[in-house]
C-alpha cells in the first residue's frame, strides 16, 4: 500500500488543496515559504500515532471572512487516501480494513484528521461573536478564538467515510511508522553515543545478527544460541567486576572509614559497592567514531555536519528496519514505514543529494521503507 493522495482544508497556507503522491520516493520542489514543511506536517497529523495532534491558532488558514467566522467556528480537516502499492504485503489490507472506502481488489482506505470545536460549544461561540459587526475586525475574531475557545477544541482521526464518524483504531494506527528529519537537527544529541535510544536500539537489534538472520534455524534455536552468548558475556563481565572490587579493596576501606566517622555505619549495616552489567548496558560506553584506512580514529563529533547527517539517516533507516521486523517485534512490528526529509541540500552537496536519493529509491525497492517524501528548493 501507499499514500496516494492528501486532501487539506484550512491548514496553514492551504485553504483547500489536493496533492497526489507516487508509490516510492516523492520529491517536493518549491521555493522558500511555499508550504513544503506545512505539507509534511499535514501528512503527519493523520498517520503519526506518536505526534502531537493539538494545534495552535496560527495553524488555521486565515482566508475566512468575518461573516464566515461568526457563522461557524473554523475547522481543520486533513485526509490521506491509501491505495494498493506495487509491492503489497500480507498485512497491508488487514491494517487498513476498518478504514476502507472502496471494497474491491483495487481498494481505497481513508484516514481523516479533524481539529474542531465540539458541537456543544458552538452556540456559545456564536454568542461571543455576535457583537462583532465591522468586517475589518477579523483579527479580533481570531483573538477571541485563541483566548476563549482554542482550549475547547478537540481532534479526531476518523477511519473510512468521515460521515460515519468511525474513530480509527489505535492498534492499526500504531502499525504506521512516520519519521521526519527536519532541516535543523542536533545529530550529536540524536545518535552519537550509546546512551541515546536510537543508537542503542539499532545496536541491540543487530547484535548477534549472524544468528538472527539465519534462515536455516528455528526461532527457538536462535533464542537458545543468543541466550548462551548473553550468559557467556555476563560471566566475563562478572570477572571484570570482581577484578575491579579487588583493585578497590584498600581504597574502599579508606572510604568506609569516613562513613564510620560520620556515623553512617549504624544498625550493623554499612555502605558497600556492588553491581552487574549486561551486554545492552555496555552500549552506554560506546561512541560513534570514524576510522580511516591509515588506522586513525576520530570521534564522529569531529565530522562535518553533512557527513554526520548521512550517518544519522543511515542509522534511522536501520532503526526503521528494526521496527518493521515481525520476527523481532512480533505483532508490535510496523507494517507501513514512511520517511520524510526536509531540505537535504541544507547539509549535503548536490552530488551527495543525488546519491542519497538514489539510495532511498533502492532502499524502498528492498522494502525497508515503504514511502519517502523529500522537500527541497531545487533539483539535486
Amino acid at each position: 500500500m501507499y499514500i496516494a493522495k492528501i486532501e487539506i482544508e484550512n491548514f496553514r497556507n492551504f485553504k483547500k488543496t489536493e496533492v497526489v503522491f507516487n508509490d516510492g520516493v516523492n520529491v517536493i520542489i518549491g521555493p522558500n515559504n511555499t508550504g513544503k514543511t506545512n505539507l509534511i506536517k499535514a501528512l503527519s497529523l493523520p498517520i503519526d500515532y506518536r505526534g502531537n495532534k493539538r494545534l495552535e491558532v496560527d495553524d488555521f488558514n486565515r482566508d475566512f471572512t468575518v461573516e464566515e467566522l461568526k457563522k461557524n467556528p473554523p475547522k481543520i480537516k486533513i485526509s490521506v487516501i491509501i491505495k494498493p502499492g506495487m509491492n503489497e504485503e500480507v498485512d497491508d489490507l488487514v491494517t487498513v480494513s476498518n478504514w476502507l472506502t472502496k471494497l474491491d481488489a483495487s481498494y481505497e482506505a481513508k484516514l481523516t484528521y479533524e481539529y474542531f470545536l465540539p458541537e456543544k460549544e458552538v452556540e456559545l461561540y456564536r454568542l461571543a461573536m455576535g457583537d462583532i459587526k465591522d468586517p475589518s475586525m477579523k483579527e479580533n475574531v481570531w483573538k477571541i478564538i485563541k483566548h476563549d475557545f482554542l482550549r475547547l477544541y478537540t481532534y479526531r482521526v476518523w477511519g473510512g467515510h468521515v460521515e460515519n464518524q468511525n474513530v480509527a483504531d489505535g492498534e492499526s494506527l500504531q502499525k504506521f511508522d512516520f519519521q521526519f528529519l527536519s532541516a535543523i537537527r542536533d545529530v550529536e544529541r540524536d545518535m552519537l553515543t550509546g546512551r541515546n535510544t536510537l543508537l542503542r536500539d539499532v545496536l541491540d537489534f543487530f547484535m548477534d545478527y549472524d544468528i538472527k538472520s539465519k534462515v536455516d534455524k528455528s526461532k527457538e534455536e536462535k533464542v537458545t544460541e543468543i541466550k548462551i552468548k548473553k550468559q557467556s558475556f555476563s560471566e566475563q563481565a562478572e570477572e571484570l567486576l570482581t577484578s575491579l572490587q579487588d583493585r578497590m579493596k584498600s581504597g574502599k576501606d579508606q572510604i568506609l572509614s569516613y562513613a564510620n566517622a560520620t556515623g553512617a555505619l549504624i544498625s550493623k549495616a554499612k555502605p558497600n559497592f556492588d553491581g552487574s552489567i549486561s551486554d545492552v548496558e555496555m552500549f552506554s560506553t560506546l561512541r560513534l567514531i570514524v576510522e580511516y584506512e591509515t588506522g586513525i580514529k576520530i570521534p564522529a563529533t569531529h565530522n562535518g555536519l553533512g557527513y554526520n547527517n548521512l550517518i544519522f539517516m543511515s542509522l534511522l533507516l536501520a532503526k526503521m528496519q528494526v521496527d518493521s521486523d515481525g520476527n523481532y517485534l512480533g505483532s508490535n512490528a510496523k507494517v507501513f514505514s514512511t520517511l520524510a526529509i526536509e531540505e537535504p541540500e541544507a547539509h549535503l552537496h548536490p552530488s551527495m543529494q543525488y546519491k542519497f536519493l538514489k539510495f532511498l529509491k533502492e532502499n524502498k525497492d528492498k522494502k525497508k521503507v515503504r514511502q519517502v517524501f523529500v522537500t527541497t528548493h531545487s533539483r539535486p
